[in-house]
């Protein structure tokens, strides 16, 4: 869903459409390592209009998904953005806009946890904007554990009530809700195949790429997809597959311990389960030598 603003910019033209739409493109990367998923969110902004602008752009994420990078590029400027308290990053974006130049403010709506806004401020006439959000989540299991289900939310509603107010700008520009939105989105997810028996969706028609030799790669079968629902990927496991998972990484380790169904049945059945789980971790730096093999 899009909220396209005019802003104190614009207001002498009155030839501004309001029902322009300056997001031309969405585009989603995705990288799932079992329980874990890496996504990049890519949003194409360009003004057609003969003024400058501002755009408002709100989508959801994932609730217990985590925003580690927001990146802006201008012609060949890029911007990475700072994390900074509230009123102080929407103070520095007004300010910015004051002065006529260009800034970008990712924030949380403040109606919904699950929902973000991208601010676009004095996008100029003509020029092109590329937004950049890359986040991790971690995915749940379905059908009795048998099945990683990884989705991405694409539309805020019932999320959102268009009828309901509108989406706030640090600049207290005036807005108009899109009800449909002319762009579509571009996706691809690379699953690592380990453990892996079948990858379907029942959200939208897919093709699987299978002559990777360690990943799947999943694209849309259609073209000119919109953003009219949810993205549903399920990873089916295979039936001997392990509990235990581990993600390794420089610095960071994660494990999913997944209990049984026999566990599981016992839980439902208030039978007292009895569960150990004992850590060893050698901080002795030992292994640092490259000849050395690590255990």
């Amino acid at each position: 869903m899009l909220k396209i603003l005019q802003n104190r910019f614009s207001i002498e033209h009155e030839s501004v459409n309001p029902h322009y739409v300056p997001l031309k493109r969405v585009n989603i990367e995705a990288y799932i390592r079992s329980f874990a998923a890496d996504v990049i969110i890519q949003q194409v902004f360009h003004n057609d209009e003969e003024c400058h602008i501002e755009a408002v752009y709100c989508f959801p994420i994932e609730e217990q998904a985590s925003i580690y990078k927001f990146v802006a590029r201008v012609d060949d400027r890029e911007i990475v953005a700072q994390l900074k308290e509230k009123n102080e990053a929407q103070r520095e974006y007004n300010d910015a806009l004051r002065h006529g130049h260009g800034a970008y403010l990712l924030e949380q709506d403040e109606k919904s946890q699950d929902n973000f806004i991208v601010n676009v401020g004095a996008l100029p006439s003509g020029k092109e904007c590329h937004i950049s959000i890359s986040y991790v989540s971690e995915l749940d299991l379905v059908k009795d554990g048998s099945t990683i289900r990884f989705v991405i939310p694409t539309t805020i509603a019932p999320r959102y009530n268009s009828n309901v107010g509108s989406i706030s700008s640090p600049a207290n520009t005036t807005s108009k809700y899109v009800q449909q939105s002319p762009y579509t989105i571009e996706f691809c997810c690379r699953i690592e195949n380990n453990n892996v028996a079948r990858v379907s969706s029942p959200s939208h028609p897919i093709q699987i790429d299978l002559n990777q030799s360690d990943v799947y790669v999943i694209e849309f079968a259609q073209e000119n997809t919109h953003l009219d629902r949810d993205i549903i990927i399920d990873i089916e496991l295979v039936e001997n597959h392990s509990n235990t998972i581990l993600a390794v990484e420089s610095g960071a380790i994660m494990a999913s311990f997944t209990p049984t169904n026999e566990e599981c049945q016992r839980a439902v059945n208030n039978t007292t389960v009895a569960n150990e789980f004992i850590f060893v971790v050698d901080c002795r730096g030992s292994m640092e030598d490259e000849d050395k093999i690590g255990l």
